[in-house]
């Protein structure tokens, strides 16, 4: 029985290649048997992470349909006229309120050259006052200003400055600066699932890698693939039993045929 062909496999003049990190191709029979197991599991995880990703996708795109329907449905049922209206934040229950939807809406900032005004005003600030500077406000300074590898800085440090109260008649001028350098340019929507625990508390029902975990429920449930695997096959048996009653049809006519 012949093994099947590496995804990868560059067949040239008969002999097997795999191209490596630089591009290079490598004759397979040259690389560790432990780097073609590390390539296989990993090709197998990134498989079933883009299927998971395109189930999410897809998840996502049917419950904003649905909500969008239901929004659509209340509209009508109270004569709403203005369709094109923006939803905001909002909430979806069962009858019992053991379980939950959320959409919520967050808006994204941009911060414009005004901030720079506000960066200087801090700077002169906490330079005057030197030792006697307060050092939780210049911690708070350093911390919002702090830029990541993108060189952008923490939205929400920046804003929280303005709920500083800072002894300072220019501390007025640097908020009103933060205040007028905020610029929104669109916002985003999330989706939040929620189920009542045996406490009485409202959980999130984790979605992302890093709060899910293994747990019996997680094992009992069917996969969706699997899902959709049994229906297809379900489909096919479905056609070939049509198939076949169609055959076993069109011959009863066609001996029909031949008596008269």
């Amino acid at each position: 029985m012949t093994q099947p062909q590496h995804p990868g496999a560059v067949v040239i003049s008969g002999s097997t290649y795999l191209r490596n990190a630089r591009g290079d191709l490598v004759p397979i029979a040259n690389i560790k048997a432990s780097d073609l197991l590390q390539d296989e599991f990993v090709r197998k995880m990134c498989a079933y992470a883009e299927d998971l990703s395109a189930e999410l996708g897809r998840f996502q795109s049917h419950c904003y349909a649905d909500i969008a329907d239901f929004d659509a449905l209340l509209d009508q049922e109270y004569g709403v006229r203005n369709e094109r209206s923006t939803k905001g934040n909002r909430s979806f229950s069962t009858i019992d309120g053991s379980l939950q939807v959320k959409v919520c809406v967050a808006d994204q900032i941009a911060f414009g050259p005004e901030l720079q005004s506000a960066k200087k005003l801090l700077d002169e600030l906490i330079l005057e006052r030197a030792e006697g500077a307060d050092t939780l406000l210049v911690a708070l300074v350093t911390q919002a200003f702090k830029t990541d590898k993108e060189g952008k800085v923490d939205t929400g440090s920046i804003l929280a400055l303005r709920r500083l109260e800072v002894d300072d008649p220019r501390w007025a001028d640097i908020v009103r600066a933060i205040d007028d350098s905020v610029k929104v340019f669109g916002s985003k929507s999330y989706l939040r699932f929620y189920r009542r625990g045996g406490d009485g508390r409202m959980t999130m029902i984790p979605l992302d890698m890093a709060s899910v975990s293994p747990s019996p429920t997680a094992f009992a449930r069917q996969s969706l693939r699997r899902r959709v695997d049994e229906l297809e096959a379900a489909l096919a048996d479905a056609r070939r039993m049509i198939d076949i009653l169609n055959q076993g049809v069109s011959a009863e006519l066609f001996e029909l045929d031949k008596v008269c």
